[in-house]
């Protein structure tokens, strides 16, 4: 058996994994570089969408969302104004497409949910509209306008009996979370 510390083929044996360990590192901390520099970059454009959209210029508004886009496909966030920033240039479709990545983004985020749904029922389409309010409520039973504004679709439809259960529903949840505040002061 041959002795690791002098045989010299078995000796470089470690020098070699340091020496890969070291160009791994160095790697991974290029590649953290880079990770950093591409978040930074993203929460430039994010930000300076959003003073686009204060500023209704939804133009602008839509190419910088839109660069946050190419940097995270999943910012919600950026989905979201992006199709806001759609809508208020009556570009219904695109703030709807832009808005369903919103929600498969962060399927929790009422609000995305409520904008989109809206804007089914703005183009009358409240079958679509009824879905959303639907899938969202699943995933946030407790929110009390979603179901407020899902019997309002119902009473678009002439669907009264399922109007009056949303805005049942929707009572009954403001009332629990009114409760419970009134518990914690």
């Amino acid at each position: 058996m041959k002795n690791n510390k002098t045989d010299p083929e078995n000796a470089l044996v470690s020098d070699d994994s340091a020496v890969s360990s070291n160009q791994t590192q160095k790697k991974l901390i290029q590649r953290g570089q880079i990770d950093i520099h591409t978040h930074q970059t993203a929460a430039k454009h994010l930000k300076d969408g959003a003073d686009a959209l204060n500023a209704r210029n939804y133009t602008k508004a839509i190419e910088e969302f839109q660069q946050v886009i190419q940097y995270n496909r999943e910012s919600a966030e950026a989905h979201f104004h992006l199709g806001l920033a759609y809508f208020m240039l009556g570009d219904y479709e695109k703030a709807i497409d832009a808005y369903k990545m919103a929600v498969a983004c962060e399927p929790s985020e009422a609000t995305a949910h409520i904008n989109l749904a809206a804007t089914y029922r703005l183009l009358k389409r409240y079958d679509e509209a009824v879905d959303v309010y639907t899938r969202a409520i699943r995933f946030i039973p407790n929110h009390p306008e979603l179901h407020s504004e899902l019997g309002a679709v119902y009473t678009f439809q002439g669907k009264r009996r399922e109007a009056i259960n949303a805005y049942k529903a929707a009572m009954r949840i403001k009332l629990k979370l009114q409760f419970d505040f009134d518990q914690k002061v």
